[in-house]
């Protein structure tokens, strides 16, 4: 390709990277387009630091601080002065659109120019020797009579009589076999199961499910620990009740979280109950005994392979890195910043903490699992 044809096509790009990111600050993206900008988020360690600069609530500010100088609106009525409109339809709210406008062109020409400068000059931070990598797929299925199955790996084969196809654990509901089954997810790990009724249940680190291998009578009951996310197949004759610690969730067909390390249920589609008692409605949280409004991105930002930390601490992060890098992490030093980041979780753990350090005002250093943080 010509290498002007390359720098247009890269401009045109950078420039509807932009509009999605003015959407994003704007709150006007429709799910297509959201996943579109989650996609290219995941895509590189430098869009995850463009989006996480262009979206600072400073940088927003400052921008729209400084396109009140330029007079716009003035400029705007003269243009269609000018130009006459006959027509009233046509006559809209020339500040909202101007101002969008230069937000898309002002952050198209920004990514352009910022993704050309860290790609020329490769400012990205090498990794350590003795970093830490990443958790991934990874569980055991525990069978009755204890039988244990690694599922790390697996693609298409059947092992001690269970069925895997494509990496998932395959189950014929009508089976007449009821014995319960559980998944363990060890540390630096995850899975991604089907349950018997087609159920989809998504599973962190240091989680674990039992669940019967067909579901029979009136209700479908699992039992979990840890962090688990579900996707539950609608089936109004069978409630499908979850249960961790002292905490019961009834749902028919919907689709929450539940973290049973912060001790919170957050639903993101659908209906709840909670110990048969409270009823919870898509877009809040349980938590200590209390219904609230909830800030659903970061709960399951997980099950899309992120970390989208917001007004985190930093022990609260530190947790999370412990449980998916394996590591434990000491505090030299107490961090008082409460961090916002969204980073590619397939990165070594170096990367996370180097992408915090700028709003954290920390110093971190690896010996072999043991992550020192220190001001």
């Amino acid at each position: 390709m010509d290498p002007l044809d390359t720098r247009f096509e890269k401009l045109e790009n950078a420039t509807r990277t932009g509009y999605l990111i003015g959407c994003f600050i704007a709150g006007t993206l429709s799910i297509e387009e959201r996943e579109e900008l989650d996609a290219w988020i995941r895509e590189s360690e430098t869009n995850m630091e463009l989006f996480e600069d262009m979206t600072e609530d400073a940088m927003v500010d400052r921008f729209m601080q400084w396109l009140a100088t330029r007079d716009t609106e003035s400029k705007l009525q003269a243009t269609k002065q000018r130009l006459k409109f006959k027509k009233k339809a046509i006559v809209l709210k020339w500040w909202h659109y101007a101002a969008a406008a230069c937000i898309i062109l002002f952050i198209g020409l920004f990514v352009f120019r910022t993704q050309d400068d860290k790609i020329e000059k490769s400012t990205i931070a090498e990794t350590k020797a003795e970093d830490i990598q990443p958790g991934s797929s990874m569980a055991e299925l525990r069978l009755p009579g204890g039988k244990v199955i690694k599922l790390d790996g697996l693609k298409d084969s059947i092992v001690g009589g269970i069925k895997i196809n494509d990496g998932q654990i395959v189950y014929d509901n009508n089976a007449p076999d009821t014995k319960l089954h559980e998944v363990i997810i060890p540390r630096k790990g995850f899975y991604e199961l089907v349950l018997p009724d087609s159920t989809k249940v998504y599973l962190n680190n240091e989680s674990s499910i039992i669940y019967p291998a067909s579901f029979r009578g009136d209700t479908r009951e699992v039992t979990v620990t840890g962090e688990t996310f579900f996707e539950v197949a609608k089936d109004p004759s069978k409630p499908f009740i979850v249960s961790i610690a002292d905490t019961k969730v009834q749902a028919i067909g919907t689709a929450f979280n539940i973290n049973g390390f912060d001790k919170a249920v957050t639903l993101i589609e659908g209906v709840v109950r909670i110990n048969d008692a409270i009823t919870m409605n898509a877009g809040q949280q349980f938590r200590e005994g209390k219904i609230t409004k909830a800030d659903i991105d970061p709960v399951i930002a997980w099950t899309k392979g992120q970390f989208r930390f917001r007004n985190m601490t930093m022990k609260d992060i530190a947790a999370k890195l412990e449980r998916w890098y394996d590591c434990r992490i000491i505090f030299e030093d107490t961090i008082g910043y409460h961090l916002n980041g969204t980073i590619d979780r397939s990165v070594p753990v170096s990367r996370v903490l180097q992408l915090l350090q700028p709003t954290g005002h920390f110093q971190f250093t690896i010996n072999d699992k043991v992550i020192t943080i220190r001001k």
